[in-house]
């Protein structure tokens, strides 16, 4: 009874034609705040409802892809959340990503969900059920599935008679702090026709400085226990750009064998990183002496007309100036990604005039043991700028007692007759003892709605929007 006093507040605002953006949306697990707080060490309010999201987007190349992200929703339909995207770090294999259930990453997106933001988190090009290779951090691929799925994501909300309001926050870890940036800086300079305004962005952790930082890091001297990372960098340019006729232009034996059977999809990234490690234990090497030597001249000298430096330089994320509030957070002792990023992060977007960057150390943590304390300051920054407001902040419930339906009980399949109504201008919506919407559209001049699940039995509510956007609402028995 509680959800079906709940659905008589629940409004729709847009009833405008569109071309649909999601794909499907199928209902996956739901976890309780028992259950998040067992797993993961941290406050939990709001039991959380997954479902896996396939939508429309655009690949590397600008083509049009199929990709899949997770949707996670605080199971209270009483409220109207904010949106947040979370932006997944390096997966290891195509198949672990957010939509999928068991992956470890995925108890953050849950933990931001449970604390009252419905969350969305895109599997990004190439991984999940996307085809062909993952752009490995490439900005404007990462920016692009993010906001897609954030647009594929609120259409779906609407059309299923969930209440959110216009708030976006954006967050991501480790590769997901680079993308993070990179979405946040692109919902900021593209913001026409979308209706999407940064609240706030929280970048963990990320290599937002690719071509200075993350490049000193390729040319340094000591042994590098993730050379995946920046190995995989290369090779994504590589395939993006059109860098090089072929990968032995670009990296040297015994390296190149090793790389190739990775990039044909023969190993997954664990095995390729512990194959790479091995090859530089070895031979007594550095990340660098996988390159050849041309490569690595240009990369010592930062060559502005090497087409290597100009990849690595347009994939950077720190160089514009945030307008929402924005927090940087690192661990000084990350092995993973070098802290410097978020310093010259916050160095270069504040000199360009930002003043809303907010620069947070996690003390001398490492890069696992970072996540945690990044999740809770991520929260407690968001916490200051989130609104979540009762659902009946749309329109207002009116008796309308002319407002008659009938038959009631009908049969399935049957149809309605509405009287007592404006002759014109009114929508109506069906919704099931879940809160999950059936059907929706104008009301007819006659009245009458046809039901179109004819299979289904029970108790339902019929919500009518008048023209002022007043709304009225009749329970409806199916039998």
């Amino acid at each position: 009874m509680k959800h079906l006093n709940t659905l008589l507040l629940v409004a729709l605002l847009c009833t405008c034609a569109r071309a649909q953006t999601y794909l499907s949306v199928e209902r996956q697990d739901s976890v309780t705040t028992r259950l998040i707080e067992m797993v993961i060490p941290i406050d939990a309010t709001y039991d959380v409802v997954n479902y896996k999201v396939r939508y429309r987007t655009t690949d590397a190349f600008g083509r049009p892809d199929t990709a899949s992200g997770l949707l996670s929703i605080p199971y209270d339909r009483g409220l109207r959340f904010p949106i947040t995207a979370y932006m997944h770090g390096t997966a290891a294999s195509r198949e672990a990503v957010p939509s999928r259930p068991g992956v470890q990453e995925r108890l953050v997106v849950n933990a931001i969900a449970t604390n009252g933001y419905i969350t969305v988190a895109p599997d990004y090009i190439g991984l999940g059920d996307s085809d062909g290779f993952h752009p490995y951090v490439h900005a404007e691929s990462e920016a692009s599935a993010g906001r897609d799925l954030l647009l594929a994501a609120r259409e779906w909300l609407s059309d299923s008679g969930i209440p959110h309001n216009d708030q976006v926050f954006v967050t991501g870890y480790s590769q997901g702090g680079h993308a993070a940036q990179a979405l946040q800086r692109n919902l900021q300079e593209m913001p026409a026709g979308d209706d999407l305004t940064v609240t706030a962005g929280a970048h963990l952790s990320g290599p937002y400085s690719i071509s200075d930082v993350m490049r000193r890091a390729t040319l340094a001297e000591s042994a590098s226990i993730f050379p995946v990372f920046i190995v995989g960098t290369y090779l994504s340019y590589d395939k993006i750009y059109g860098l090089y006729q072929s990968l032995d232009q670009l990296f040297v034996p015994p390296y190149l064998e090793v790389i190739l059977s990775y990039e044909e999809e023969e190993t997954d990234l664990e095995t390729f990183n512990a194959d790479l490690v091995q090859l530089l234990q070895e031979r007594g090497e550095t990340v660098a002496d996988v390159f050849q030597d041309s490569i690595r001249t240009q990369l010592e000298e930062d060559d502005p007309d090497s087409r290597i430096i100009q990849a690595l330089r347009a994939n950077d994320t720190y160089r514009w100036a945030p307008e929402a509030p924005t927090l940087l957070f690192y661990c000084t002792e990350d092995e993973q990604v070098p802290f410097e990023n978020a310093i010259l992060a916050d160095s270069v977007m504040t000199e360009l005039g930002s003043t809303s960057v907010v620069l947070e150390s996690g003390g001398p943590r490492g890069h696992g043991q970072c996540v945690l304390p990044s999740v809770e300051a991520t929260l407690a920054f968001f916490e200051q700028f989130a609104r979540r407001e009762p659902a009946t902040s749309i329109g207002r419930p009116v008796e309308l007692p002319a407002f008659g339906v009938s038959p009631n009980p009908v049969r399935p399949g049957g149809q309605l007759q509405l009287s007592g109504l404006p002759a014109d201008g009114c929508t109506y919506e069906m919704y099931d003892a879940g809160g999950r919407m059936l059907q929706r559209g104008n009301v007819p001049v006659d009245g009458s709605i046809p039901l179109l699940a004819s299979d289904r039995r029970g108790l339902f509510l019929l919500r009518v929007t008048l023209p002022t956007g007043d709304f009225a609402v009749r329970r409806v028995v199916v039998r």
